[in-house]
């Protein structure tokens, strides 16, 4: 069985790691934190906010009901689009902002939506003859960008164009643009201004990575925006003014009592670092940052809600295939042990029997999938060539791809994450 043959390597890797990775570090422990300060600095640096406090106590319980009524009903076969947007733009406002006003207006506006034909969610998913952008349900400009990702992808893997031209790119179109732009949004003052920018900086990477990183969206993008001069300014904002030459890592900037924090964030170093196919400076110190920061809590480490999700994990696994060929012996035995916890765990408790992934994670079922079947495909699990740290295949690879696949057509989700997902289970060697 794949468990048992899993169990004895994490043993073996366990054992030769349990001398060699001291020097690696592990888990934090992080004190209480008093409910009336602002802000708390855990371990120094990492913050937490009594406004995101405050916001959770006032809106979760309304959110858990919303998420869990779009959940269901995308479950049993309806498209909400435009719904899973607002939730998802609902989600960002209650965790990273102040803002209340906004919050009601997006939740009536969720509710509202619920109620939309199938046709009005579905349109969500067409260009706007407006700016050029995908994604309109949701009313920020990062949103949009970010949403706009995957559609230009799938024109470019049909060697389509784009029916509009992207004005929405015009807000960072020139070098001088795109730096001032993400200069903004590296320090957040928070007690001040009511906004966490952490969100919007990992999405702005998030989308505009790929937009300007990607060399097939070189043709999608077209003549208009001066690709190769934004990406390199953007590549130069990356390296010279946000990067941590300590760590390797990127993430959000806090002023706090007028000093400047700075803080170590795995899903915005994963984007960064997966967009420029691990073409970045420092991997080595990236590496050995990964492996350490393991106990931590999303986004500083790799645990939400106390275990490992297949997002989060799938970013791991991708930033620890950059570093295998460079590791010594000691960071490669680190790596197997947790890339077996990681594999594991995700094949034990984030899908089941017949091949179903487990959503309470996600806004929506194509996130499930899609990060679910990302993990799978990152580790190799269905086929050898993407097998950079292990030479076995997995018992049961073939079966769990057709129940994953048959989910996928049952669904019949036809967003441009699902796509990518079902593209991912059919590719072989």
């Amino acid at each position: 069985m794949i468990l048992r043959f899993i169990v004895i390597r994490i043993m073996i890797a366990a054992s030769l790691c349990t001398s060699l990775c001291v020097a690696i570090g592990g888990p934090s422990s992080a004190p209480a934190i008093a409910a009336d300060d602002p802000v708390v600095l855990i371990d120094g640096y990492i913050p937490r906010f009594a406004q995101k406090k405050e916001m959770n106590r006032l809106y979760d319980q309304a959110f858990d009901e919303l998420q869990h009524a779009v959940l269901t009903r995308q479950a049993r076969g309806q498209n909400l689009e435009c719904s899973v947007q607002i939730l998802t733009e609902l989600a960002w406002l209650i965790q990273y902002t102040n803002f209340k006003a906004r919050v009601e207006k997006r939740m009536a506006d969720l509710r509202q939506s619920l109620d939309l034909p199938a046709e009005r969610q579905r349109a969500v998913l067409e260009q706007s003859q407006v700016d050029g952008s995908w994604g309109g349900c949701y009313e920020e400009w990062f949103l949009r960008v970010w949403a706009s990702a995957d559609p230009a992808k799938e024109l470019a893997f049909r060697h389509q164009r784009p029916s509009h031209p992207l004005k929405f790119l015009d807000k960072i179109d020139s070098p001088e643009k795109i730096r001032a732009h993400m200069a903004a949004l590296k320090v957040s003052r928070v007690s001040e201004e009511g906004r966490d920018h952490r969100k919007e900086l990992n999405l702005t990477v998030t989308g505009l990575g790929q937009l300007l990183f990607l060399k097939d969206l070189a043709p999608v993008i077209g003549p208009a925006l001066p690709r190769d001069a934004v990406a390199t300014g953007l590549r130069k904002f990356m390296d010279e003014e946000w990067q941590d030459p300590a760590t390797g890592y990127w993430g959000p900037w806090y002023e706090v009592d007028g000093k400047i924090v700075k803080t170590e964030d795995l899903s915005i170093t994963f984007h960064i670092a997966s967009y420029r196919a691990g073409n970045v400076p420092l991997l080595d110190k990236l590496i050995r940052k990964t492996l350490a920061i393991r106990g931590r809590q999303y986004p500083f480490g790799w645990h939400d809600r106390d275990t490992q999700n297949n997002h989060h994990s799938y970013d791991v696994a991708r930033l620890l295939r950059f570093g295998w060929p460079q590791m010594g012996l000691e960071e490669r035995a680190k790596t197997q042990a947790e890339l077996f916890i990681i594999t594991a765990r995700a094949r034990r408790l984030s899908i089941n029997g017949v091949g179903e992934f487990d959503l309470r994670p996600y806004s929506s079922i194509d996130q499930a999938y899609y990060f679910g079947v990302s993990l799978f495909d990152e580790i190799g699990y269905f086929r050898p060539s993407r097998r950079f740290w292990i030479n076995r295949q997995p018992d049961d690879a073939d079966e769990l791809r057709a129940q994953i696949l048959a989910n996928i057509n049952r669904f019949g989700v036809n967003s441009p994450m699902m796509a990518e997902a079902r593209r991912k289970l059919l590719a072989r060697d």
